[in-house]
This record gives structure tokens, sequence and C-alpha cells, in this order.
């Protein structure tokens, strides 16, 4: 396959387990029922049939590839992999299960099959539940619905608007609470249509300090951010880099310096 074919191929695989997770939520009441529970997080029978979903539109199209997910973790569909997809069937499952119609499916892809890290990742979609594709391929800019994506912002603010997760955890950077006060606040509970969101314009940034994101959560959005002309750092600016399996991250990330600078300088603040 040659690099269009492939991205095309992508976004093929990515909309088709969109729609299935689609159509199974139609027709199961019980779609958000919790099948296994970790202590950071639970999988529900929706995750499930995404995952189910990737394996069978690999299997068939007749390819193989080893697979990094949040449910299933490290695994090999096929026989010989000949590349790796990291995936989050759902990111935004709590909304999902709510009703609420913010979530995603979320695919990297990296021609490695061993180790690989963030700078690895050539191409990623990200397919909304409502039916906006968002997909980049390194070097080649960052598309929303096949169209590229500009700097454009869209509405009107009169201060900046960022998504910032700090809630469910002890600690709390102590200059958080007043760098709030200097934003207009939203937590819209998917962190990577948030990444996406900023990519686009819809958001000026995203902070998430409770070091509670893994690879897999960002890992597609990363380089939708990177290649939108963004950029994405740990809160203390150092750029996210890493190992595909990485976990414990907080993050933010902006197309805007001085505003990224404002942040990690907030979020460096020590208690008096």
């Amino acid at each position: 396959m040659n690099m269009n074919m492939e991205i095309e191929t992508l976004i093929e695989i990515g909309v088709e387990i969109r729609d299935v997770v689609r159509s199974f939520i139609h027709e199961n009441v019980d779609y958000g029922e919790m099948v296994v529970q970790r202590p950071k997080d639970i999988t529900r029978r929706i995750d499930m049939t995404a995952e189910q979903a990737l394996d069978d539109a690999l299997l068939n199209r007749g390819l193989s590839a080893r697979i990094i997910s949040e449910e299933l973790g490290d695994r090999i569909v096929g026989k010989k992999p000949g590349f790796m997809l990291v995936f989050d069937p759902i990111d935004g499952s709590t909304n999902a299960t709510c009703g609420i119609p913010f979530f995603c499916t979320s695919l990297a892809y990296t021609e490695k099959t061993d180790a690989a890290t963030f700078e690895d990742i050539s191409m990623a979609v990200i397919c909304d539940i409502q039916g906006n594709i968002y997909h980049a391929v390194r070097g080649r800019g960052a598309f929303l619905n096949g169209k590229r994506v500009t700097d454009k912002k869209r509405g009107t603010r009169p201060k900046p608007v960022v998504s910032v997760y700090s809630y469910g955890v002890p600690y709390v950077p102590p200059g958080l609470i007043e760098f709030e006060k200097t934003i207009i606040l939203r937590a819209l509970g998917s962190i990577a249509l948030d990444m996406c969101f900023v990519a686009d314009g819809t958001l000026d940034g995203v902070v998430d300090t409770r070091g509670l994101v893994s690879g897999y959560d960002i890992m597609a959005s990363a380089l939708i951010l990177k290649e939108s002309g963004g950029s994405l750092t740990d809160i203390k600016g150092q750029v996210i880099s890493g190992d595909v399996r990485t976990t414990g991250m907080s993050i933010t990330g902006t197309k805007n310096k001085k505003l990224h600078d404002r942040i990690v300088r907030v979020l460096s603040k020590k208690e008096a």
C-alpha cells in the first residue's frame, strides 16, 4: 500500500468502528454495563464491542497488526504484524454511558511493531460519534472532514476557552484556581476530542493535571495537534515523549505559545 491508501484505509477502519459503536448503542439499552473494573478505570460492554470491531475490520481486510489498547492491552491480530495501532476504543466512555454525544474512537499508526514512541506515530484518525473525522499524516498537516485545519477561531470569546481536568484527585496545583478565574473553563469529557478542538480552534487550550493520562488516550490526538501547528507538553513544559505504553501523564496543549507559557508558569507555582 502507498501512504495515501494507508491513511484512507485507517480512516475507513475508524469510521467502521464508530458506526458499529453507534449501532450497538441504539440496539442495546445496557451498552454501558460494566464488565471489568480496574483501580483507575472500568471497561464497559461498549468498549469491548469497539475492540472486537477493530479486530474484525483488520481481519476482513487481510491485515495483521500489533494492537496496544486501553481495554485489552497488548495483542496481535492476525499472524505476523505489519504495523502497530495504538487504540482507544471509546474516549469519553462516561459521556457515552450518560447519553452525552461527545466521545470518539482514536487510532494512531506506526510502522514499528516492537518498541515505539510518540515520535514514531506517522498517522492518526479520530472519529467522533457526531460523524466528524479528524486525521493527520506526519509532515502533511491535520484535517477535519477532509479539509485542512486552519488557525481560525470559532465564536466570540472575551477570554481564552480552556478545557481543564483537575477533579477526582487529592492534589490540585496551587496556581490553578486563580488561573481558572482568567479563562472560560470547560471540561468536556474526552481528552482526545478536546485536543482536536484545540487543533481546529474551537478551544484555546486543554490542561489535565491529574496524572491519569495514558498514551492510548492521546497518541492520535497528539499528532493531530502537532500537525495543526500546536504543541503538547507536560505541565512543566517538557515535550511529551516516551513509549506508547506511557501512563500517569499530566498534560497541557495549545496553539498559542503565550497562553502555553502562562499555563506552565501557573502550574509551576509553589504553595505559599
